[in-house]
């Protein structure tokens, strides 16, 4: 079995377009053979190996920040969660038919923690040091794993709901990820892995995301039988795909200050 490439130098750096705050972490690693990047919750990153001379590797890293550039403008929502704010104490932010009251506090610890004080109130405690909190990036990360988590039993059902009436294929696990560069993923082993933002859009749409990872289960690739899967639960799956291209970007977990 391969190794797992090691990081032996990391960079940061802020990349800063309009309204947006970017950090960035270009990762060197040894035992890596290709340049890749992705957008997390909390960065843009960038990897890339060990063995590049200094030439190839600067003309690597422009090569994934013009991926990058390609991202942001053809998908916004992507990079919505590095929008700049400004602090507040008090927020509502509706989900799923209710809506929360949050109130801000900081303080020195390092760590941060979300407490649940009334049924439809939370306090969240962050440390007041942290970049991401003036970035606008940290509130929405938690909200996004607090949410996660209690709502995680819920999505599971309905993944095996829709796979026992539709499928019926093996399922080893489902998780819910803070991710905005896709919407959902299944690996051969039957790992589902769907975006925590998928919460807050309308139940037919989740379940349309849910289906085309389903179908993967059957087919693991986009070859027309696999899309054969899809129209077979839904005939008008493109209706939903549309709409995540129009809505998506308004999926964020970014609560209103009141």
């Amino acid at each position: 079995m391969a190794s797992r490439p090691k990081k032996v130098h990391e960079e940061r750096d802020v990349w800063e377009v309009g309204d947006l705050r970017i950090p960035v972490k270009i990762i060197t690693e040894r035992g890596r053979y290709g340049t890749r990047a992705s957008v997390t919750s909390r960065a843009l990153i960038i990897r890339v190996p060990a063995a590049l001379r200094p030439g190839d590797r600067s003309g690597q890293i422009r090569k994934m920040l013009d991926w990058a550039r390609g991202v942001l403008r053809d998908k916004p929502e992507a990079f919505a969660h590095f929008k700049t704010a400004a602090l507040a104490e008090n927020y509502r932010f509706a989900l799923r038919g209710k809506s929360y009251r949050i109130r801000l506090e900081t303080h020195g610890a390092r760590s941060h923690r979300i407490k649940v004080t009334g049924e439809e109130e939370l306090l969240v405690k962050v440390n007041a040091d942290d970049d991401r909190l003036r970035s606008g990036q940290l509130l929405p990360r938690l909200l996004a794993k607090h949410f996660g988590k209690q709502y995680l039993p819920m999505i599971s059902e309905r993944v095996h709901t829709l796979n026992r009436e539709h499928f019926r294929r093996p399922i080893n696990s489902v998780k819910l990820s803070d991710t905005y560069s896709r919407w959902g993923s299944c690996s051969v082993k039957g790992n589902i892995n769907l975006a925590t933002r998928l919460l807050l859009a309308p139940d037919p749409v989740l379940d349309a995301v849910i289906v085309h990872e389903l179908a993967h289960l059957v087919e693991h690739n986009h070859s027309p039988r696999f899309w054969a899967e899809v129209s077979r639960v839904l005939p008008n799956y493109r209706e939903y795909d549309a709409w995540l291209r129009e809505h998506g970007k308004e999926l964020v977990f970014r609560p209103e200050p009141v």
